[in-house]
């Protein structure tokens, strides 16, 4: 229930954020920044939030089928121009992937410079 709790507070936070200055960016973006920083900073525990998310994971597609739905509405735009659309989800799908890359290798060298230093310090 923690995990959750935890998630939850950062996405309030997050549109809490966005509607306070206005910034263009959705809430949910917003508030998973900050859960990233606060989990690099070491303020959140990854195994705080694990179970959470992994939950939240294995169920993600229930969280499309809104924008799914979205779609199939603005079809007639879309096809209009498709190009646009093609290019923004193209380039958009490479900065995510560019992202989660950058933001796990971040977490695994420090992972590993963490153990590195337990295992000097166990071995002196």
């Amino acid at each position: 229930m923690r995990g959750f709790a935890i998630l939850l507070g950062f996405w309030l936070a997050g549109e809490g954020i966005v509607y306070a200055t206005g910034a263009p960016l959705p809430g949910q973006v917003v508030g998973m920044m900050l859960l990233l920083i606060a989990l690099l900073r070491g303020w959140v525990k990854e195994a705080w939030v694990k179970d959470a998310a992994d939950l939240l994971f294995t169920r993600m597609m229930l969280f499309f089928a809104p924008v799914i739905a979205g779609v199939m509405i603005y079809f007639p735009v879309i096809r209009a121009h498709w190009l646009p659309v093609a290019g923004a989800v193209l380039l958009g799908t490479l900065g995510v992937l560019a992202a989660t890359g950058g933001a796990i290798t971040v977490m695994t060298s420090r992972r590993r410079e963490r153990a590195r230093k337990e295992d000097y310090h166990v071995g002196a």
